[in-house]
């Protein structure tokens, strides 16, 4: 299990890496070579989704691993794409209110998963976000004939809003369902939970390792409203 967690974890890992060298790939190499490396690492956004559900391997910690790393690789996606097109501050002040939300949603005890909309968000995005970089770099791409990448270029900069559209879009749904999901939640529904922890007399490190990295316990508590309480780990007694 261990070994299946680290594999998981590296996947989630590449994205986080992704993240930190995606302005310095851009300055260097361009678009062309940047939405490759996007195009990898919103697959192992995928793989690593997979593979925790196939190997029944999903925690608490690989969750928010898994969406932190999303957000700030499509944070730095978009901060990129501003260099190339002044449209991309619209997703990056979407992205940036449901950070927000889903902080909000933490902080009162709602549940912060992704729904259905936030996860398709993801696919378009990626669609999007690679096919603006390709673009900005078309006479780079070898398997574009001269005539489509002419027709292409003849088009910019206004193509570049019409290609963003779709991530604005979802961008815009998935900000609105999640502020739904607040303001249809009842509080009342909020039932305090008791975590069981195996033994507070256990060193502060284990008592992470039963909540946190315990496929069992992520399994039972993962749709919990009060995620805090679930997750809050219990200090070691004296």
């Amino acid at each position: 299990m261990v070994l299946k967690l680290l594999i998981i974890n590296l996947l989630t890992l590449i994205r986080v890496i992704g993240t930190i060298v995606l302005v310095p790939i851009y300055k260097t190499f361009g678009g062309y070579s940047v939405s490759i490396l996007a195009l990898i690492c919103y697959l192992t956004d995928s793989i690593d989704g997979i593979l925790a559900r196939k190997f029944k391997a999903s925690t608490f910690f690989g969750a928010i691993f898994d969406g932190a790393a999303d957000k700030l690789f499509t944070l730095m996606n978009f901060i990129v794409l501003y260099l190339i097109t002044p449209y991309a501050i619209i997703p990056i002040i979407i992205e940036l209110l449901i950070v927000i939300v889903q902080v909000m949603k933490y902080h009162y005890n709602y549940n912060v998963q992704s729904n259905m909309v936030g996860k398709l968000k993801t696919w378009v995005l990626a669609i999007s976000v690679i096919l603006t970089f390709l673009v900005s770099d078309i006479n780079r791409v070898s398997f574009i004939s001269l005539n489509i990448k002419n027709s292409i270029n003849s088009m910019l900069p206004g193509l570049y809003f019409w290609l963003l559209v779709p991530s604005i879009m979802m961008e815009f749904l998935t900000l609105i369902s999640y502020i739904l999901e607040i303001f249809k939640a009842d509080k009342k529904e909020i039932k305090e939970v008791k975590v069981e922890v195996k033994n507070t007399k256990e060193s502060t490190w284990k008592n992470f390792k039963n909540i946190w990295l315990d496929p069992d316990y992520y399994l039972e508590h993962k749709d919990d409203a009060n995620i805090r309480k679930v997750t809050k780990v219990p200090k070691k007694k004296s």
